[in-house]
């Protein structure tokens, strides 16, 4: 099976197996919180940008491992500090951070055992 893009849309199926969660599960959370907004076809069937995967990643990060309710997820979702909170746009900033850090360009090169050592604190961190 030839890999998507990361910026290519999903289908139910691939969004199902990205989140790990069961197609039927992330059908239910359609009708629980509006926030997802996804494409769907006329046909009705859906796609999922990666917008809408990083929005599901946070939701089972809620109820999964914070054990809130789905009252309580629409709450954080709805809350503008949510966005600087989530440990998806934390590690977004970080790899950021340290991409910018690094600003690896043809002349430096030669600093090969330092970007090693740096991307392997991230790969500590990360994990």
């Amino acid at each position: 099976m030839v890999e998507k893009s990361p910026e290519a849309y999903r289908t139910i199926g691939e969004a199902s197996k990205e989140v790990g969660e069961p197609s039927y599960v992330l059908r239910f959370w359609e009708t629980k919180f509006k926030q997802i907004k996804l494409i769907k076809r006329p046909g009705g069937r859906r796609f999922y940008r990666p917008e809408d995967i990083s929005l599901l990643l946070k939701i089972k990060n809620f109820l999964r491992n914070d054990g809130l309710s789905i009252k309580d997820v629409n709450s954080k979702l709805n809350d503008s500090k949510v966005s600087s909170l989530s440990p998806i746009n934390n590690i977004d900033k970080q790899k950021h951070s340290i991409v910018t850090e690094l600003n690896i360009n043809s002349s430096e090169k030669s600093n090969k055992d330092e970007i090693l050592k740096k991307l392997n604190e991230i790969l500590e961190t990360l994990s």
